[in-house]
């Protein structure tokens, strides 16, 4: 991440998001999912000022997180399906 204090960022130009090494477990997963929506609100141009995007990304991350944290079996079920497998 960047000088910030930040726990992770997305970089548009580079198309990366960088994260601390210090955070660890459903935080980190939590930080990545956040900077994952960043992402894709910059990919499919959606037209956010700064402060909807960042409540809109927080608010989805911290969603999607506890649905994974309370169905441990979604991940994997889903990269099933996405690799065709039954």
């Amino acid at each position: 991440a960047s000088a910030n204090e930040a726990q992770g960022q997305f970089f548009a130009k580079e198309g990366v998001i960088g994260y601390t090494a210090e955070e660890k477990g459903v935080s980190h997963a939590n930080t990545l999912i956040h900077e994952i929506f960043h992402a894709i609100v910059y990919q499919w141009a959606i037209d956010l000022d700064d402060k909807e995007e960042e409540k809109i990304c927080n608010t989805l991350a911290n969603g999607l997180t506890t649905v994974c944290v309370d169905n441990p079996w979604l991940l994997p079920y889903i990269q099933k399906q996405l690799k065709g497998e039954k």
